[in-house]
């Protein structure tokens, strides 16, 4: 999980945040039941920071924080649906859905 968000900041590709999500929380998955429970609390963790901190941060509103958690609550659960279904070779596969058009061929 840390390598992909050191790689979204390294990509600084905007509105690349919903595939690296996945594609962090596809890898975690593909570990194994630990590591999905492990990527599970980790990003539930994270995202009860963030809904805080872009209230107090970003000035968001309660609402607008709310909206945003969920959402990346929604693709985190995607990124390891996509691992469990066995239907994709790797997590870029996977997250395909999530890509936008300028992201690093890299990842």
């Amino acid at each position: 999980m840390n390598r992909n968000y050191w790689d979204m900041r390294r990509d600084n590709t905007i509105g690349a945040d919903d595939y690296f999500h996945c594609k962090a929380n596809y890898e975690a998955t593909q570990r194994g039941p630990t590591g999905e429970r492990t990527a599970e609390k980790l990003g539930n963790a994270k995202e009860d920071f963030d809904f805080w901190y872009n209230q107090a941060w970003k000035g968001m509103s309660p609402l607008a924080a709310s909206k945003d958690k969920m959402h990346d609550r929604e693709v985190n659960k995607i990124g390891r649906q996509q691992a469990k279904s066995g239907l994709y070779k790797n997590s870029r596969e996977g997250c395909n859905l999530f890509r936008v058009r300028d992201i690093n061929d890299k990842y």
